[in-house]
């Protein structure tokens, strides 16, 4: 045993990979690159051997010498092991040196040859750019017989029709992606498909054409153009099928994002009315009452609700009517109404989700009008169905206590809020009724029984009522770490630092697959297998060390799950505040934080704020899509980042405009520095118009007595969207804890 550790550090002094490797993560490319040239140059067989050809390629290419680069990874083809990768590589090498016929070809080699499963959608999203740029569609014909997955089948035929109709094929083109919109309307493959189909409203369409079209439109949220091809679909002497249903209820749902509230709830009224399955009934009569609710008729909107109820009582949308109905109650001062409804929605075997959110809603609509009967009922009917925060059934226990004068009760509610979760806003908002005057005798008190067991976590919870910042403060704080560093299970966590590259057991051995030779130079990303097998998270320290040299390369998704796993497996007696700030700013990175600064300075907003809102949104992935063809780090849905790039005096921007980082964080800061303006910077409001829309925002706000944050989380009406705007604001407060500790 003690002769290998003197073997394991000649092993890794003889492999040139640590010392590159460092180089490269030093600086610039120049150093590492002229390291490389000197080991192929001294010992090329065992360089090649280690896949030195492919990673002098990447640094030539970060050193801005293309023709380095190309030679490199030409070189790189001659290692079997590597040559799918150094292929794809040499392909975007081409392109970018002008040569998209060369990228075209090589591109179509590797999917031909049956890639790696992970190489397969980028070498067919290149080969698409290079045949953009002039590459011959001819070589299309080598992939007819290729098995592809359902979505690369789609980009493929996608890429076959643009070649038709770069081609000068028009009619075949169209015929073509019309076929891939009958697939499927919603995806990002159908979006770009509309386009060939006819530039979405070119001409007067057939009616099948414009069903297609206004479906794929009104998929991708662009409801300007879906509402005259929807009403073209429409043929007002067809049966009321399942067809004519979907395009009519589509048509409305238009109007209703539009803003046509109004508008939206009389066609659902008129949908309601014709022959349909109670369940299609009840949808059309819940949306008119929203339109009418949001178009400022409650009346109207109460009684579209009741109707949803009784046209399905035991169905999904009867739950979402009565806990709406509810609202409306409440807002007339009907509280023995708004009860009864609570208890009968309890007594229903499902809608768990509508009984929380009416709960919680009745609650704390009871406390802000300084009301305290019933509250304790309705956060007993919140708390048992999970789907309620526990921090804030604390917090609004904490507020009726303190309206029936029970001050150690409301102190004692304040504090679990504050231990379960202390960047949580009910947590905080905890805290900050514990500093008022006539509550901060017992957190003086509780903080000295805290700082008296001595133990980490009484000790922080002393150290956060006492103020951190204070001597007391400081003291709990420094006999809580003294503490955790007397133990090596905990210790780790506080002082962590990266195992260093000569440190990794990667090099005890040589590669024995693709992934371990990209592994060890230094493509944490495109090794997944090998990562977790080298870097496991049964070894805390390795993990972490995989993390952070995932993140530095950008791959922030990846670096954030792998984080967020291991942050899990943390001591329960280590608190969240004292875990080493390397880690924590795994789990709260800045990417981009120029462009951050300065897109955020230009708007008038808190740029920790837009990063929080980055993280939650896209987990700092540029090339994010969701389901609901929203894209890039913010976000966006195309229409949407429209009006805002016009405002910003930008051209019209396309939807791969919105994959760039700099554009959607301008994006991102241009549209809550408006909605800071409009909603007089109140974040919580800000944060759910951007996830829901300003018209439903200002309806949660018309729902309020105060204005006080809690109460307006309190009565965000849709789970996804409460939910969103907890975790974004969650995420700021550990950002802004990181950004002060950095700054001190």
């Amino acid at each position: 045993m003690i002769l290998a550790v003197p073997l394991l550090i000649a092993a890794v002094a003889a492999d040139p990979r640590p010392t590159i490797l460092e180089l490269a993560r030093a600086g610039p490319a120049g150093p590492a690159l002229a390291a490389v040239e000197r080991e192929l140059a001294e010992r090329p067989a065992r360089s090649r051997e280690l896949g030195l050809d492919f990673l002098r390629g990447e640094l030539a290419a970060r050193a801005g010498r293309p023709a380095e680069a190309i030679e490199a990874y030409t070189a790189a083809l001659g290692v079997p092991a590597l040559a799918p990768w150094a292929r794809l590589r040499l392909a975007r090498a081409e392109s970018a040196a002008g040569h998209p016929e060369r990228a075209a070809q090589l591109a179509a080699a590797l999917l031909a040859s049956q890639p790696p499963a992970a190489l397969v959608r980028p070498a067919l999203e290149q080969l698409r750019r290079a045949l953009s740029l002039g590459g011959d569609c001819s070589l299309l014909a080598s992939l007819e017989r290729v098995r592809w997955r359902t979505e690369e089948r789609r980009l493929f035929e996608l890429t076959r029709a643009e070649c038709l109709a770069w081609q000068g094929r028009a009619e075949e083109a169209r015929r073509r992606a019309r076929a891939l919109l009958e697939q499927d309307p919603e995806d990002a493959v159908a979006h770009e498909a509309a386009q060939l189909v006819g530039g979405w409203v070119a001409g007067e369409p057939d009616r099948e054409t414009a069903r297609w079209l206004g479906l794929a439109a009104y998929a991708h949220r662009e409801f300007e153009l879906a509402i005259p091809l929807l009403a073209r679909a429409i043929d007002p002497r067809a049966a009321w099928d399942r067809q004519r249903w979907e395009l009519e209820f589509a048509l409305a749902r238009s109007d209703f994002w539009l803003g046509h509230h109004l508008e939206a709830a009389r066609r659902f009224q008129r949908l309601a009315a014709r022959p349909a399955v109670a369940e299609r009934r009840a949808a059309a009569l819940y949306q008119a009452g929203r339109g009418l609710e949001l178009a400022g008729e409650p009346s109207g909107a109460l009684a579209a609700f009741l109707a949803a109820q009784r046209a399905e009582p035991d169905g999904e949308w009867s739950m979402a009517a009565e806990s709406s109905a509810l609202r409306i109650e409440l807002l007339a001062d009907e509280v023995a109404a708004a009860r009864e409804r609570l208890a009968r929605l309890s007594r229903r075997r499902h809608g768990q989700s509508a009984l929380a959110r009416s709960a919680l809603f009745l609650a704390a609509s009871q406390v802000a009008r300084g009301r305290s009967e019933g509250v304790r009922e309705s956060l007993d009917f919140a708390q048992t169905t999970r789907a309620v925060a526990p921090e804030a059934v604390h917090y609004w226990r904490g507020r009726s206590a303190e309206l029936a004068g029970d001050l150690e009760a409301a102190s004692r509610e304040y504090f679990d809020a504050l231990e379960r979760g202390p960047h949580h806003p009910f947590a905080r908002a905890a805290l900050r009724r514990l500093e008022r005057p006539e509550l901060a005798p017992f957190g003086a008190m509780r903080a000295r029984v805290a700082a008296a067991a001595g133990e980490p976590p009484e000790l922080w919870r002393a150290a956060r009522l006492l103020g951190e910042t204070s001597a007391a403060g400081a003291e709990a704080t420094r006999r809580g770490l003294a503490r955790l560093r007397e133990r090596p299970a905990t210790a780790l966590w506080i002082d962590w630092q990266p195992v260093p590259v000569t440190a990794w057991p990667l090099w005890r051995a040589a590669p024995t697959s693709p992934e371990e030779i990209l592994l060890g130079l230094g493509f944490f990303e495109e090794a997944p297998m090998a990562l977790r097998r080298h870097f496991p998270s049964s070894r805390p320290d390795l993990a972490f060390t995989a993390a952070a040299q995932l993140a530095e390369r950008g791959a922030h998704r990846r670096s954030l799950a792998l984080a967020e796993a291991l942050f899990e497996q943390r001591p329960t007696s280590l608190p969240v505040a004292w875990v080493s700030r390397g880690l924590r700013r795994l789990l709260y990175p800045l990417p981009h934080e120029t462009a951050l600064r300065t897109e955020a300075e230009r708007h008038r907003i808190d740029p920790l704020l837009l990063a929080a809102l980055i993280r939650e949104e896209s987990r700092f992935d540029a090339q994010a899509v969701s389901a609901a063809s929203a894209r890039g780090l913010t976000q966006f849905v195309l229409p949407t980042a429209r009006r805002v790039g016009a405002a910003l005096g930008w051209p019209r921007l396309e939807a791969r405009d919105l994959l760039r980082p700099e554009t959607s964080i301008a994006l991102g800061a241009a549209y809550l520095g408006e909605l800071a303006v409009r909603f007089r910077g109140r974040e919580e409001v800000m944060l759910a118009a951007y996830n829901a829309g300003e018209a439903q925002a200002e309806l949660w706000l018309r729902y309020c007595f105060t204005q006080e944050p809690e109460e307006f989380l309190s009565k965000i009406g849709f789970r996804e969207t409460r939910a969103y705007v907890l975790r974004v604001l969650e995420s700021y407060a550990h950002y802004r804890e990181l950004d002060a500790s950095e700054a001190s």
